[in-house]
């Protein structure tokens, strides 16, 4: 592996971490009663964290950054230094997946036959129609409820 390659990983890792984090955040923050938009401002602030790539939703998706994790994950599985923070990273995309399934239920019920529900803001990033790897998409939210 060249060092080029290595950083492009890291870097999406890196991404995939941060709103992993944030969703995280935002499950507790949820449940305590505390506005995730005003701590995402506060760590935001600190500008050795900046608001980049700081919000939390329906997880992260796109054409790179879950392969690239998948990608360093293995490759540091395989020199034999496995990359126990970046499990939990998967974990935690995959499981924010169902959290707006379970909102939907929890609101609607669970029989959702015959409702049609639009949901706006699914892409992987703002300001961008690519829908890659998203939770979009008729077939892939049939399949999650």
């Amino acid at each position: 592996m060249h060092s080029a390659e290595f950083t492009k990983y890291a870097s999406n890792a890196m991404l995939a971490t941060r709103i992993s984090f944030m969703n995280e955040l935002s499950r507790v923050a949820e449940r305590v009663g505390v506005d995730i938009e005003m701590v995402r401002q506060g760590i935001g602030s600190d500008p050795r964290i900046g608001l980049h790539f700081l919000y939390a939703g329906a997880g992260y998706g796109g054409s790179c950054c879950p392969k690239d994790v998948k990608a360093l994950a293995r490759s540091a599985t395989d020199a034999g230094c496995p990359l126990q923070l970046l499990g939990a990273v998967e974990a935690v995309n995959e499981r924010q997946k169902l959290v707006l399934v379970d909102k939907i239920v929890q609101r609607f019920g669970d029989d959702l036959g015959g409702k049609t529900i639009a949901l706006w803001g699914l892409a992987f990033r703002p300001n961008t129609d690519d829908r890659a790897r998203s939770l979009c998409g008729r077939a892939k939210f049939r399949s999650f409820v």
